[in-house]
């Protein structure tokens, strides 16, 4: 009695010890699914924006700027003055006069970050940077403000006035093109460099390139474009003097319809090398300047049916912003063209949503591809190229004078005609991610066409991050594949001989094989990466011939065999036969390496990489799926075997002893019987080794050259979406785009083994039930 009471206490511990057991097991696996999905969710999140503070200005506001943490704000007016003013308080806390002015109207600028370019209605040219220091009292922080003039500023020989300006510089040089409201443009160049005796000297030249554009009929009747701006009431040279001003360039005139094509707005790269010339007509004009005496026109391109009104280089100067008449915003790029005469054309390669009023202002995100544009009915939206998603849309109430981002691109500030000064704050952490940005082909800057990258990181600031991961999937799946084409014949064969043909003093082979599922994977990726790769390399003509001698070898043992006599057959006990193959194998590797040269010689031409490349269009890498299918396959091997062999080990022997009773030989048998009822098991060994190959990191990071390409070649590298995770997560800042997309990886990762043993449980219950009623 007493024993049964134990049994039955014994029963009730354990039956909650396994409820406990399995429902903490499920309470931990959906805790890890909350975790990741919660570091992935911010992806989801839109782009918020929180009006800050509005002040009053005191004029005519040409250009503005802000600090690195919003606190004090500069606002450039039309008669050279200088305010800083606190977006705390809204105080003025200097005030600064542009020197050498002299009554002087400025009518353009163009900002180049720190450095700004100033350009007035009678054809003087200022340069001036502007700078903020910090200094720390206690915990409290003070934003002192500093104003830096040129000391050789000077007037520009010009004898009209400017109408638009576009400037770039450095240390050495200083690049310069405006446009006059007589219709010329004007290149002006100053170059400092090293004298024959080693003394500073200055090159300083002006160059009328009017006549690159004339050539090309810029002053043709424009009659015929119908969305020609016109304004009533506004003069051309008026609009010019009190217009609309960005912090990257000025447009020109839009509001007088003239008999010829207008220049309306200018853009020159960082490189000083490239201008490009918006006109009333719609086209955009390139003209080469590297050459600073001899500029050339490269192209004219025809970018939209309506007048050009805006235009702005994004983050690194090679994405061109091009706002029009109508309100398009399209994002164009140099592009190779083979049918080009300089091998690049300028084409169009994102476009964004259109303003319902003429595009006047573009102002690009110092951080990312991100950029501004503000239309003339007051509606300002923040776009992002890479992603071509307007990402938020807001109105001023009336149009926009000034438009300029904060240098961390968490703020957006405005200045109206009603004398207005807005701040935003926004909160825009992953502007790059969308659907397509991850699983579709993209535009990027340096491409000739869309396509899928995964490029996280680059050399310099204004890099574009390329975050598909199309090609980690599938080089996930490509690894996976090659691992289940080596494992899953010889788990399953191995298995199956074991089971049923193998001797029983042999199967000692059975716990050996399991103890190669224990060794650890770091060790198999540095064998496969420092011992196997190196030598399939050497011995790659051996190994292409390699299959066809052991066939043969096999071939001939069976021959042996067959004629061997009974006497010698008796050496061997039944199930032992396989013993009889390996000197036969040994022997037709021996000879595959030593004729690998000679086949090398004779058939490859001398060298088997440059007969791949030539002949078969394919690239040999040292490390590559081969290795990666040989050395992981080789841990999914013991997995597949081990359940295999146990799904057929069980196989009820009556069934086995019915097919050999009706006459079917023990192949027969294994083939028609044997396989087919222990077939669940032997899928559940295909899942869970499909599972293991899936989220392998350590041989597929060391085994392969981890480049992110979409191949089937069998000989070049991939990345997977696990190696990524280890290759990266290190060098991902906490919280930032790739630290969250590496988290939507293992999101994939392990939704997919979830959907994919789910599948398999599902389809294993129905084939043991339907085998069940043998």
């Amino acid at each position: 009695m007493k024993s049964l009471k134990r049994r039955r206490y014994a029963d009730r511990a354990a039956h909650w010890v396994i409820t406990l057991g399995g429902t903490a097991t499920v309470l931990v696996i959906l805790a890890l699914f909350i975790f990741i999905f919660l570091e992935v969710y911010p992806l989801l999140q839109d782009a918020r924006i929180t009006k800050e503070t509005t002040h009053s200005v005191h004029g005519k506001v040409i250009s503005m700027g802000v600090d690195d943490h919003q606190e004090v704000a500069y606002i450039i007016y039309n008669n050279g003055v200088i305010e800083f003013i606190s977006l705390k308080s809204g105080a003025l806390l200097k005030k600064h006069h542009v020197s050498g002015l002299d009554g002087s109207v400025i009518t353009s600028a163009d900002k180049d970050h720190d450095r700004l370019v100033l350009a007035t209605n009678d054809g003087k040219i200022f340069t001036i940077s502007i700078s903020f220091s910090e200094s720390f009292a206690g915990d409290s922080r003070a934003v002192t403000p500093e104003v830096h003039e040129e000391k050789n500023v000077k007037a520009s020989k010009l004898k009209a006035g400017i109408l638009n300006v576009t400037s770039r510089g450095d240390d050495s040089t200083d690049v310069t093109a405006v446009y006059t409201n007589d219709g010329h443009l004007i290149l002006i160049a100053s170059e400092t460099g090293k004298t024959p005796l080693d003394n500073e000297g200055k090159k300083e030249f002006q160059k009328d390139i009017t006549g690159l554009l004339v050539e090309h009929s810029l002053n043709q009747n424009t009659a015929s474009v119908p969305c020609l701006l016109q304004t009533e009431g506004v003069e051309r040279r008026e609009k010019a003097k009190t217009g609309m001003q960005t912090t990257e360039n000025s447009t020109g005139d839009l509001t007088e319809q003239r008999t010829g094509a207008e220049i309306t707005s200018l853009a020159l790269d960082l490189f000083m090398e490239n201008l490009y010339i918006g006109t009333s007509s719609g086209d955009v004009f390139h003209i080469n300047v590297r050459d600073r005496e001899n500029p050339y026109l490269v192209e004219k391109v025809k970018v939209s049916e309506c007048a050009v009104t805006a235009l702005g280089f994004l983050l690194g100067d090679v994405s061109l912003v091009v706002g029009d008449a109508s309100g398009g915003v399209n994002v164009w790029m140099q592009v190779r063209d083979d049918r080009s005469s300089w091998g690049w054309a300028l084409k169009k390669v994102h476009i964004l949503r259109s303003h319902k009023a003429p595009v006047i202002a573009v102002a690009p995100s110092m951080r990312d591809k991100g950029f501004l544009t503000a239309a003339t009915d007051g509606t300002i939206y923040l776009n992002h190229a890479t992603s071509e998603q307007t990402l938020l849309r807001f109105k001023t109430g009336s149009t926009p004078v000034a438009l300029a981002f904060s240098p961390k691109a968490n703020g957006i500030f405005v200045a109206d005609t009603n004398n207005r000064l807005f701040q935003w704050r926004i909160f825009n952490p992953h502007p790059e991610i969308t659907v397509k940005t991850l699983f579709g082909r993209v535009w990027y800057e340096g491409y000739e066409k869309p396509e899928f990258v995964w490029q996280s990181t680059g050399g310099t600031d204004d890099f574009e991050p390329k975050l598909s991961l199309v090609p980690l999937i599938f080089g996930t799946i490509k690894g996976t594949l090659y691992t289940l084409v080596i494992a899953v014949p010889i788990g399953i064969f191995a298995a199956l001989y074991t089971s049923q043909f193998l001797h029983n003093s042999l199967k000692i082979i059975k716990p050996v094989i399991e103890i190669m599922a224990a060794l650890p994977s770091v060790i198999l990726g540095f064998l496969a990466g420092l011992w196997l790769a190196p030598l399939m390399e050497r011995l790659f003509p051996a190994i292409i011939i390699m299959p066809f001698f052991i066939t043969l070898s096999i071939g001939i043992a069976l021959v042996v065999w067959k004629y061997l006599p009974v006497i010698g057959k008796g050496w061997y006990r039944h199930g032992t036969e396989v013993l009889v193959l390996i000197p036969f194998i040994i022997g037709a590797i021996v000879v595959s390496i030593q004729l690998g040269g000679v086949f090398e010689t004779n058939i490859l031409r001398g060298d088997y990489r440059e007969w791949f490349s030539s002949v078969l269009g394919l690239k040999y890498d040292q490390r590559n799926a081969v290795v990666v299918g040989i050395a992981m396959g080789f841990a999914v091997i013991p997995l597949i075997f081990t359940i295999s062999e146990d799904a057929m080990s069980n196989v009820p022997k009556s069934l086995i002893s019915a097919s050999l009773a009706l006459g079917a030989t023990p192949w027969q048998t294994a083939v028609r019987v044997i396989l087919p009822t222990a077939s669940p098991g032997i899928f559940s060994a295909i899942m869970i080794g499909f599972g293991r190959a899936v989220g392998e990191t350590m041989i597929v990071l060391m085994a392969t050259g981890n480049t992110p390409i979409m191949e089937w070649n069998l000989f070049n590298g991939f990345r997977a979406l696990s190696a990524n995770i280890a290759v990266e997560i290190p060098e991902a800042p906490f919280g930032g785009t790739l630290y969250r997309v590496l988290f939507l990886a293992s999101l994939l990762l392990f939704v997919t083994t979830f959907i994919v043993n789910t599948l398999a449980e599902t389809v294993r219950r129905r084939m043991r039930l339907k085998y069940n009623k043998l």
